[in-house]
């Protein structure tokens, strides 16, 4: 099956394999698009607060990070009855159902993806990661990649290339992106064990 005309309708495709696929996650993980995912934080001391700004995700194997169904964009810490800190969702976050906790993020693009767009997906990878350091990030690329793409995509762990819907085209970029999720969450019990700045116990 060629690909479609726009990446939205191929990245939909790809997702409904993705979900019908008998090895995907189980228990406490939610496979899910547009997915806001947290890329940076600032303290801001006058009121007290953290507030956190979100990346929307085309695909994303995550935990929930963030109930929204108390239906507030804040949450306030206390201990002993006084408050601690109010930590708030940024705006372009503050409408979405699920505030995400990645183990796989996917950004997808058609091949002919503009230059700034690639240079601001990969930055905004690598200030994800600086949260989230086990999260496996791919660059999916819908059709045939320039070289400019590789260029420009550090931030990512990997890039994955469709060149067609074919029933096997789907089951090898569902078998990367599952691998994924098995490298990153394997590495959570790692990174949990350590404990920074000694070393582990």
């Amino acid at each position: 099956m060629e690909l479609f005309k726009f990446e939205k309708e191929n990245r939909d495709y790809l997702f409904n394999k993705l979900m019908n696929n008998t090895k995907t996650m189980e228990n406490n993980y939610f496979i899910g698009k547009e997915i806001p995912v947290p890329y940076k934080h600032i303290y801001m001391p006058v009121r007290n607060s953290l507030e956190i700004s979100c990346y929307k995700q085309d695909i994303c194997i995550y935990q929930k990070l963030y109930d929204k169904n108390i239906g507030s964009n804040k949450i306030t810490i206390n201990t002993g009855g006084e408050n601690i800190i109010d930590v708030v969702i940024g705006k372009n976050a503050s409408q979405e159902k699920d505030i995400g906790m990645p183990f796989v993020i996917v950004e997808a693009k058609m091949e002919k993806v503009k230059t700034e767009d690639l240079i601001v997906a990969s930055e905004k990878t690598k200030m994800i990661k600086s949260i989230f350091p086990y999260c496996r990030a791919f660059l999916l690329i819908f059709g045939n990649p320039h070289a400019r793409i590789f260029r420009h995509c550090l931030g990512f762990d990997d890039i994955l290339i469709m060149q067609d819907l074919s029933d096997n085209s789907c089951e090898n970029i569902i078998k990367r992106i599952i691998d994924g999720f098995n490298i990153g969450y394997g590495y959570v019990p790692l990174i949990a064990s350590y404990n920074y700045p000694y070393e582990p116990e």
